[in-house]
């Protein structure tokens, strides 16, 4: 192998091993920026709520700041993520709010979007909550934003039993 050859290699080895954790911190993770089906969308909004309120409750501040991230990738318009919009302290407070009024303990989809939901680019899904020793039944409407992703545009929140 010419030396040119052996440096190339010594190269990419030395790349990989840093890479690999041999020099710096730990990568920070990306918050998923929308999802790839409506159900999902919902899936990571509501179990980024309910590990926020568990890692509150714990004093797990971090892991709390982790889910409201996850729970803001996922909420937004067809021009994506709430992040792109607002200013980052906002988002985070929407989010506490959010987290602390629908306190899921678990949750599952009792609706399917329509056939039609990406055509029409939106759909509305029922949800049931289980939380409180109680259940409830809420609407997701959800988009289709950039990058063929999708976000939750809004809970239907009014004309239920619901209260924060």
């Amino acid at each position: 192998m010419r030396i040119k050859g052996r440096v190339a290699v010594l190269v990419g080895i030395l790349a990989g091993v840093i890479g690999c954790g041999g020099g710096g911190p730990a990568p920070t993770a990306t918050p998923t920026v929308g999802a790839s089906s409506p159900e999902e969308a919902i899936e990571l909004f509501l179990a980024g709520a309910r590990d926020a309120q568990n890692a509150k409750a714990a004093g797990e501040h971090g892991a709390a700041g982790r889910a409201y991230d996850q729970m803001a990738g996922v909420f937004g318009t067809q021009q994506g993520s709430i992040t792109r919009s607002y200013p980052a302290q906002e988002v985070r407070d929407r989010m506490v709010v959010l987290a602390a009024c629908l306190r899921p303990e678990s949750f599952r989809i009792v609706t399917q979007p329509d056939p039609d939901a990406a055509r029409r680019k939106q759909t509305v899904i029922s949800v049931q909550l289980r939380r409180d020793g109680g259940q409830l039944s809420l609407p997701f409407n959800c988009v289709l934003g950039r990058g063929d992703r999708w976000y939750i545009e809004q809970i239907q929140l009014s004309g239920s039993s619901f209260t924060c």
